[in-house]
């Protein structure tokens, strides 16, 4: 009956420090942010977020930004949100964008940022 307990009690101690080992800490979690490269197109910018928790939650959102002039104001002509579960795929991590799309994200330890090689060309900077 003693080792049953001294059993239990040492898996009810390792189970928590289990959790927070597939959990851990990796530079991909926080808040980012990116302006898209290249053509906008009939936008003055395209401004992409992401925050990425460690709990495999993130959120997206995208941005279509007019600064106006003299004819028109600023103000966002477009806007897309969506929040889902982040999956790790080889060294990088996949971020849903809508039910059926995705971006593949990758980090580069030097610069401390997250890019993108697929269209869109994006650079991700922390957001403090």
């Amino acid at each position: 009956m003693k080792k049953l307990i001294t059993i239990i009690l040492i898996l009810a101690m390792l189970l928590p420090a289990a959790a927070m080992a597939v959990t851990g800490d990796s530079p991909f979690f926080g808040r980012w942010i990116a302006q898209k490269h290249g053509s906008t197109g009939t936008c003055d910018a395209i401004l992409y977020y992401l925050n990425i928790t460690k709990y495999k939650e993130s959120a997206y959102f995208e941005f279509w930004l007019k600064e106006g002039g003299s004819y028109s104001s600023p103000g966002i002509e477009k806007q897309e949100m969506y929040d889902g579960n982040w999956e790790i795929v080889d060294s990088h991590i996949q971020i849903p964008t809508s039910p059926i799309t995705y971006i593949e994200v990758f980090y580069d330890k030097d610069t401390d940022t997250l890019y993108t090689d697929e269209w869109p060309k994006l650079t991700f900077v922390r957001i403090p």
